[in-house]
């Protein structure tokens, strides 16, 4: 670093040198100066060298040039930071700033962050701070809650019994892509492409477990409608026929677990109402 009155001192000996020697060369210059001044022959030759352009001695860019938090942290640094901060609503917490920041700086996998860093950092993740109500609550409705723990005992009960069929906490995961840009580098996709909603549609209903797919169980059709909700054409006398057949091929004891789909489950006798034949 050179300060501008380095750069005075060091134009002002080449100003009284080239009086006294009009004919000196820069090599013979900077030789002389570097013994009168102490200052390296770099300094001094672009310090002349940028005098003879401008004709003024400038003065030094103080101004540091700080790295964008933004830039500093990669894909999976920012993954991870959004784990965290959707643990908090498992949780059933509040993600505030002050709580993200403390679990981020305690986790080694992370650097260490600023409230202010972080702030930004999660600006540009697309988060949005909110003010949240004090007296408001997320409610569900009863038979949802009795659902969900009936379905918490049976998973339960089930993996006790070390049944066939229960794959807990499983994803296909492409272990060669290390990141969204690898990923695009590499000429792949990072998720599925939303459909442009034309064209024919595939109904596809099939039935797999922790060894694959199930052998000989898939369902596929043609859609015959050009609606938006196709999937109506999936009845419930449809699925419990595919359903049967695929029974045979399960393993013994096998944990069966479906969605809520209407078709999952219909009344056998549907209630009488005034279109009803006597």
């Amino acid at each position: 670093f050179v300060s501008s009155g380095q750069r005075t001192i060091i134009i002002n000996a080449y100003k009284h040198y080239m009086a006294q020697n009009p004919n000196a060369k820069m090599v013979h210059l900077k030789k002389v100066l570097l013994e009168q001044l102490g200052i390296g022959i770099g300094t001094i030759y672009q310090t002349i060298l940028e005098y003879k352009r401008s004709k003024t001695i400038s003065s030094p860019n103080r101004t540091k040039m700080f790295k964008n938090v933004k830039n500093k942290i990669d894909d999976f640094d920012k993954y991870a930071i959004r784990r965290k901060i959707h643990k908090f609503w498992s949780d059933r917490e509040f993600p505030t700033l002050d709580k993200i920041l403390q679990v981020v700086n305690v986790y080694d996998g992370l650097p260490d962050f600023s409230r202010t860093s972080l702030y930004r950092l999660l600006k540009s993740m697309e988060f949005v701070y909110v003010k949240q109500g004090r007296n408001s609550a997320l409610i569900e409705k009863t038979e949802i809650v009795d659902w969900r723990r009936r379905y918490l005992r049976a998973i339960r009960r089930y993996r006790e019994e070390v049944n066939a069929g229960d794959v807990p906490y499983k994803i296909w995961c492409d272990k060669s892509v290390r990141s969204a840009r690898d990923a695009t580098s590499k000429g792949l996709t990072t998720g599925a492409v939303k459909p442009s909603g034309k064209g024919k549609r595939l109904i596809v209903c099939h039935i797999g477990s922790e060894d694959g797919f199930v052998p000989d169980s898939l369902l596929c059709f043609e859609s015959k409608k050009n609606t938006q909700d196709y999937h109506d054409e999936m009845n419930g006398e449809c699925f419990r026929e595919w359903f049967e057949s695929v029974l045979p091929r399960l393993k013994d004891n096998a944990v069966i677990v479906m969605d809520n789909s209407p078709y999952h489950s219909v009344k056998q006798e549907k209630c009488l109402n005034v279109n009803t034949r006597k």
